[in-house]
């Protein structure tokens, strides 16, 4: 143990009493219990065979001047008597240092990981890897026996793992190579042997693409234009002339210009007769609503005449001559929230001229809500069908809450009363024709009674083409129907 060649670095000489001394770079007397050692008990049961440890040793560490060699690999056995007596146990001690610098110092072809396990599957070697060297060391434990050692190759988690235990120690070692790092050659290869003719097949793959590009740029130009085209009222997507130097290419393009020609003159002549036929719908639905208000409001004199109210008949018969003319005139279809709200209001004074105070109403609309263009009718219609069913099935007072919302998305008007609400069937019925308008397209016959609602959602349809807002609801509580209607700021 003298020499710039020592062996080994200690040698320890435990009795199985107490004490024992040592050898090498420690050699003082021992007076720890060798019973306290972390190997004892291991290398009593071995019965003589060897036991070998690696660990720390800060008696030995501390004549050192580096770190390295505070591991090291130790070797212990019982020793006996000539009569086969335990005497007590021999430790010999070899820095792990030797090791270390073997395996740092071997060429490394793919940068391969090099990971060291004892027979406990403590991993010794390296010390600063111990996540990935235990994951690698779990997956070749967790293969069958005959593929542990050998040639039989693991792959896990993108690397390959050649794994290999000495019969001498029982210790483990784990060789892990990266897919990439061991494909590295291979592609290295392939990239260059692949080089000459990567760069024949880009040449002709260009050469094509000019010679192809130079051959079919008439056809090209032809195409362009048939993509662009689109079935406008105005010139800007008018095909142009285009001189592709070929006769048979030239005769084609001229049946297109003659073709785009017809097909705009038919396409102007539908989108014509579709708008006829919506405004005759509208119309017709607008219609509707005259012999409707008509019915209501005379009804309404009638009761007020029962009850000797003529002077607010009086007042009465002149709002309904304003409102009359409003709902009369063909002159517009669509109104703005302000006009709409104007004559609703007149035919609430209308109602509040019979009920007086029994009736409330009140109007929230904001301002950048009342230039937005609406169905002529929609509110009067829902605050009439509200005002029909409270007065009719709920005590007074009556009240109804008018209130207007617009964000950048959608404006919507919310009409909601304190009456009796929608029945449950009523609901049922009304969805269902909803639900049939939509899936059909057809229109139903709407009778007089009960026709209110449903003309107010077919003009909304009609309008913005499905794209609006139209719900039925209860209110929370006790009783009052809310009735929403709205559209979406693109279809303004």
């Amino acid at each position: 143990m003298i020499g710039p060649n020592t062996p080994v670095n200690q040698v320890y000489l435990y009795s199985l009493q107490a004490g024992g001394i040592g050898a090498g770079l420690n050699n003082t007397d021992l007076q720890e219990a060798v019973s306290n050692k972390i190997w004892y008990d291991p290398v009593i049961s071995s019965a003589g065979s060897k036991v070998i440890y690696c660990g720390e040793d800060p008696a030995i560490s501390k004549y050192l001047s580096s770190d390295k060699n505070q591991r090291y690999l130790s070797l212990c056995r019982v020793f006996y008597s000539a009569t086969n007596v335990p005497l007590g146990i021999i430790e010999v001690k070899k820095s792990f240092e030797a090791i270390s610098n073997m395996i740092e110092g071997y060429q490394y072809s793919f940068s391969e990981k090099i990971y060291i396990f004892d027979s406990e599957g403590n991993m010794i070697y390296p010390v600063d890897d111990l996540s990935e060297g235990k994951q690698y060391y779990e997956a070749v434990m967790s293969q069958n026996a005959e593929d542990i050692d050998g040639d039989h190759i693991i792959y896990y988690n993108d690397a390959y793992l050649l794994a290999q235990t000495s019969d001498y120690t029982g210790f483990s070692t784990v060789v892990a190579v990266d897919q990439n790092q061991l494909l590295a050659p291979i592609r290295s290869y392939l990239f260059t042997n692949l080089g000459l003719l990567f760069f024949i097949m880009l040449s002709i793959i260009v050469l094509s693409f000019f010679i192809a590009r130079f051959i079919s740029r008439p056809l090209n130009r032809i195409y362009l234009n048939l993509k662009n085209f689109d079935i406008t009222q105005d010139d800007s997507t008018e095909f142009f002339q285009v001189d592709t130097h070929i006769t048979e290419l030239n005769a084609l393009y001229d049946a297109f210009l003659k073709m785009q020609n017809k097909v705009k003159l038919s396409i102007n002549r539908e989108l014509t007769l579709q708008q006829r036929e919506m405004q005759a719908r509208m119309l017709a639905l607008q219609a509707q609503m005259n012999p409707h208000f008509l019915y209501n409001s005379l009804s309404t004199i009638q009761a007020m005449a029962d009850e000797g109210m003529d002077r607010q008949i009086m007042d009465m018969c002149q709002s309904m001559s304003r409102i009359l003319r409003y709902i009369s005139s063909d002159k517009e279809q669509l109104v703005t929230v302000d006009q709409e709200i104007k004559y609703t209001i007149d035919f609430l004074k209308c109602m509040k001229a019979r009920f007086d105070d029994d009736l409330i109403y009140n109007i929230v609309i904001p301002e950048e809500l009342r230039n937005v263009r609406i169905p002529k009718l929609c509110l009067q219609l829902i605050v009439e069908n509200s005002i029909k069913f409270m007065t009719k099935e709920k005590s007074p007072p009556w009240k109804i809450n008018i209130k207007g919302s617009y964000n950048e998305q959608y404006w919507e008007i919310r009409v909601q009363d304190n009456g009796p609400g929608f029945q449950e069937d009523e609901l049922r019925m009304l969805q269902e024709k909803i639900e049939q308008i939509n899936q059909t397209g057809v229109l139903p016959n709407l009778e007089l009674n009960g026709m209110g609602l449903m003309n107010i959602y077919i003009r909304l349809k009609l309008l913005y083409g499905g794209e609006h807002i139209f719900r039925l609801e209860n209110a929370d509580g006790p009783g009052g129907a809310i009735v929403t209607i709205g559209g979406w700021k693109e279809n303004e």
